[in-house]
């Protein structure tokens, strides 16, 4: 069974590109930012390796891959992201030691 969100307006399941077109629509709407496909698959992958807890391979079975290397290699930004902000921590810490704060 398709779940309903996959429906077109015309009763049939949605095409690679027609569900496309929505998510870029509807970020768009939703977060005034126009969010492709792709961004938004890795968008996924990340934040399941940053909630997931306990679940390492949870944005490889959100993204469907078989093999979870694939998830890392090309969609999880997780360890990006926690460097970043580690760097901004750091950063701050030395601001406000230079500010004498």
């Amino acid at each position: 069974m398709v779940h309903k969100a996959l429906i077109s307006t015309t009763g049939r399941q949605l095409t690679t590109k027609n569900l496309g077109t929505l998510i870029s629509k509807l970020t768009r709407e939703t977060i005034g930012v126009d969010v492709s496909p792709h961004l938004f698959r890795t968008a996924g992958a990340s934040t399941a390796a940053i909630y997931g807890g306990n679940h390492p391979h949870l944005g490889s079975v959100l993204l469907n891959h078989r093999d979870p290397r694939i998830n890392e290699e090309h969609y999880n930004r997780a360890m990006g992201l926690s460097a970043g902000e580690e760097y901004a921590d750091i950063t701050e810490s030395y601001r406000q030691r230079e500010s004498g704060n």
